[in-house]
């Protein structure tokens, strides 16, 4: 997506968006950091959508190293609400997280809740071109299969991605014509993270070396997810309807070759919206399960297993 005049360019694609999915009358909440893509985000809706269907909230992660950050974001982000008209709604987690996808987890678990109780029947998020890239980028280098190279959709269930094929430079673009400043996290310019040096080192040099290359790669990816997600072979988690309750049958676990075994247990854990796991996990999965025992109990890539000798189940 080219935006040569970003403001009503993006605007419109956005009310296109929203018209396509007939979101014109739902409530939405925008999830709100005071960075580039959710103040964008909070920008364009608080033009093209009715302010009383509208409001943002800021989540505030805890009292650890980055507090003094979040409370002057969360003063940016109510202040920035105020002065586009939207209502503000401030988040405070009570539990400090250990690493990104529990600070996911808790987050999205808020944002949740919040919904329910304040009749928001749709979550806002502004996932960019570049978030996508880097999330798939990871999860080759992870080795997590092709399970780990889903497509993601601009409406899925109730969380709507309007800006999947609009990049942060674009973004940013917009923000400067509108004249509208951010909060950012300083913490996002450390490169020790391997998801900030593929941003900010490899991908542009990737884009030094070849212009366009990173446009392109992020175009090969996205064509090759959806013909996965779109591909008719065996989907081995449909031959265990029962999974969500009952978890994975033993007995057909052990039927399958080892490349199966890994590919049902990625299937299962994607099925329950398990996403932070690797190559390494589902090997470690596979050879608990090797043992003959007929009970077994043991916690892999975050995950509590328990196992008999009829069932294969995570516990929630």
């Amino acid at each position: 997506m080219k935006l040569k005049r970003a403001k009503q360019d993006l605007d419109h694609h956005v009310w296109k968006l929203v018209k396509t999915h007939s979101l014109n009358e739902k409530k939405i909440l925008v999830a709100l950091s005071g960075g580039t893509d959710s103040v964008a985000l909070l920008r364009v809706f608080s033009k093209i959508h009715k302010k009383d269907l509208l409001g943002a909230c800021y989540f505030h992660h805890g009292e650890d190293s980055n507090q003094e950050y979040r409370k002057e974001a969360q003063v940016f982000c109510e202040k920035l609400c105020a002065k586009l008209g939207v209502e503000f709604f401030p988040l405070k987690s009570s539990v400090l997280a250990k690493s990104e996808a529990e600070y996911r987890e808790l987050r999205y678990e808020a944002l949740s809740r919040l919904m329910k109780e304040q009749g928001f029947q749709i979550l806002a998020t502004g996932h960019h071109r570049d978030d996508l890239l880097e999330t798939r980028l990871l999860r080759l280098i992870r080795g997590t299969g092709s399970q780990g190279f889903h497509a993601m959709h601009v409406l899925k269930d109730d969380k709507f991605r309007p800006f999947l094929e609009v990049t942060k430079r674009e973004l940013k673009k917009y923000l400067r014509e509108e004249k509208l400043r951010v909060f950012e996290d300083p913490s996002n310019d450390k490169l020790d993270p391997l998801r900030n040096w593929i941003r900010e080192e490899w991908l542009k040099a990737l884009e030094k070396r070849s212009r366009g290359a990173t446009s392109s790669l992020a175009r090969s990816l996205e064509t090759i997810a959806l013909e996965m997600e779109n591909r008719a072979w065996g989907d081995l988690l449909s031959q265990n309807e029962a999974y969500k309750t009952q978890g994975l049958s033993r007995g057909f676990y052990l039927t399958l070759s080892p490349f199966e075994q890994k590919r049902l247990l990625a299937q299962y854990l994607f099925a329950l919206g398990k996403k932070d796991f690797s190559q390494s996990h589902l090997e470690e999965i596979q050879k608990r399960l090797d043992k003959s025992q007929k009970v077994i109990t043991f916690k892999v890539g975050g995950c509590h297993w328990e196992v008999n000798a009829e069932q294969i189940k995570v516990q929630s």
